[in-house]
């Protein structure tokens, strides 16, 4: 049975898989976390393409079938483009997603998180201490999910992000 869900989606990465076919980490409202299927979306012709990199915030329509999530419509709600500019804030967001991909449960919602992702995309465009952003969030972000209970300094807070998810964290200048 195929049932569809249209939902308001980060994309927090990709992954080319063979052929025309790419594999998509979506972060939704509704259900969290969510691997996506984007059959075709390589081709020359695939309207699909444009929209999906890493850090936009779109509309997409998704068809669930055999415990899978298939991607058939997006339409981009904000490319974040001033925000992409500026070499140093792009960074911060690489390494805010690359965090948020490694520490949310597939599938499991996670309302309070989603909205504040949205806002942080909306801080970081509008500062100039980028630094300061991502740590402010990934420390609420981290209090959300149950990691912290009281916030920590720049050092504590990359460490602890290191340790739970077991690898290093790219690019972070915290």
């Amino acid at each position: 049975m195929t049932r569809s869900l249209k939902t308001e989606a980060v994309v927090l990465k990709k992954k080319d898989l063979l052929n025309r076919d790419v594999l998509i980490s979506f972060f939704t409202a509704e259900l969290g976390l969510l691997t996506v299927f984007a059959k075709g979306v390589k081709k020359i012709t695939s309207r699909r393409s444009p929209h999906l990199q890493t850090g936009n915030l779109l509309n997409v329509l998704l068809s669930h079938k055999n415990d899978r999530y298939y991607l058939q419509e997006s339409q981009l709600i904000s490319g974040f483009f001033e925000l992409k500019k500026d070499e140093n804030k792009v960074r911060q967001l690489y390494s805010f997603l690359f965090v948020l991909d490694r520490l949310l449960p597939e599938q499991q919602k996670e309302a309070r998180v989603y909205n504040l992702t949205k806002k942080f995309f909306i801080d970081l465009s509008k500062s100039s201490k980028a630094e300061m952003i991502i740590v402010k969030y990934l420390t609420e972000i981290m209090m959300i999910l149950g990691y912290l209970d009281k916030k920590v300094n720049r050092s504590e807070l990359k460490s602890l992000i290191e340790e739970i998810i077991n690898e290093k964290i790219p690019q972070l200048t915290l």
